[in-house]
């Protein structure tokens, strides 16, 4: 049996998980043990495209372009985290992880923070 991924919403939940779980091992951006490896999400780590990412028509604000409904939602990193995001990409594509536990608030938004990160790792 494999390793189970815990992704948090922050660092601080990240540590008392781990305390928890005893998971002492820290590498950069996660905290490891026997059975478990606690990440972190940083608040949000991923944002939808803009328009003009859809099409360049979009740039410029036209009423007639008016609804825009792209026929699939891109996701994107934020730049300023993005190292954090390349680490829990990292850690759900190690051989050893069998599976993904979502640790965020159980509001919408901790939701919405999983929801993207666990759509953009596929």
């Amino acid at each position: 049996m494999g390793k189970k991924l815990i992704i948090a919403e922050k660092p601080s939940v990240s540590r008392d998980i781990a305390k928890v779980l005893n998971c002492k091992s820290k590498g950069e951006g996660f905290i490891e043990g026997q059975e478990y490896i606690i990440t972190w999400a940083i608040g949000h780590l991923i944002t939808l495209a803009e328009p003009e990412e859809y099409d360049a028509k979009f740039k410029r604000w036209n009423y007639n372009h008016l609804p825009i409904i792209p026929n699939k939602i891109q996701l994107k990193p934020y730049s300023k985290t993005k190292r954090q995001l390349s680490i829990i990409t990292n850690l759900s594509k190690r051989k050893d992880v069998d599976s993904i536990i979502c640790a965020t608030d159980s509001g919408r938004e901790g939701e919405l923070i999983f929801r993207y990160i666990y759509t953009y790792i596929k």
